[in-house]
């Protein structure tokens, strides 16, 4: 089991599930898109995490507090990144339901969090309620390189070694079609897929142009009223539930 996206710090008895998780090998990302959450996820880590077994987080701002970030909602952000060497950063995003849509106020607070990505070389977790294409504008802007197809000029051969080690756009919850998908691959994407993410026709119909290697499921699992063993019997049926309609998708 792995959780690609899994709000740990918005769950009930979050220390008591992380042990069960750990204890049952359910692996996860643990997504932390608001400050407070930082510092919960943050303490979570110190707690748990071993040689072994590091705690993988992400820390980042999500586009539903975007007309709230400041200069130093920011620098924060930045500390936060720079003390854990293994994190992602996200989920940024833009979604049309939040302010700061249409005024840019979101695009600019994405545009800081993926040059942050850029310059220190983390994966980054996108969110996007809203279009797609216009993120991947977004992605452009920022400086996140493309392929270069095969064939072309050696000059070209260091920006290929630059891609190699680039950090790679993750759309989370992915409800994107195949126009998409295939423009994406070009940055090197990676998809996590939701149950949601079956819903959609257009979407369904993209994923089985998605390589297998480029493919994570996820719960987004961020509230519940149940005990620890009943949360993570569900969330394990959740997972399942997405792998079974991956599946369903590739044949």
């Amino acid at each position: 089991m792995f959780d690609f996206h899994i709000h740990l710090a918005r769950l009930p008895q979050k220390r008591q599930l992380t042990q069960l998780l750990l204890d049952k090998n359910y692996d996860f990302v643990a997504i932390a898109c608001e400050p407070w959450e930082w510092d919960e996820v943050n303490k979570l880590k110190v707690d748990f995490s071993t040689e072994i077994k590091p705690f993988k987080v992400s820390y980042g701002l999500h586009p539903m507090i975007a007309t709230q970030v400041t200069d130093k909602t920011l620098a924060d952000l930045r500390q936060h990144l720079k003390e854990d060497p293994l994190a992602m950063v996200g989920e940024a995003g833009i979604d049309k339901r939040y302010p700061g849509y249409n005024d840019g106020t979101q695009d600019k607070i994405f545009l800081e969090q993926a040059k942050l990505a850029l310059e220190l070389k983390r994966d980054l977790q996108i969110h996007c309620v809203g279009d797609y294409m216009h993120v991947l504008k977004l992605l452009t802007e920022a400086g996140f390189p493309q392929e270069i197809s095969q064939g072309q000029e050696a000059e070209h051969l260091h920006v290929l070694s630059r891609l190699q080690e680039a950090p790679r756009p993750i759309f989370h919850r992915f409800g994107g079609d195949a126009n998409f998908v295939k423009k994406a691959l070009s940055y090197g994407a990676l998809f996590s897929l939701h149950e949601d993410s079956f819903r959609k026709k257009s979407t369904a119909a993209a994923i089985k142009f998605i390589p297998e290697s480029n493919v994570f499921f996820e719960t987004d699992a961020d509230e519940s009223f149940l005990e620890p063993a009943e949360l993570l019997e569900e969330l394990e049926g959740r997972l399942e539930s997405v792998r079974l309609a991956y599946a369903k998708c590739r044949e």
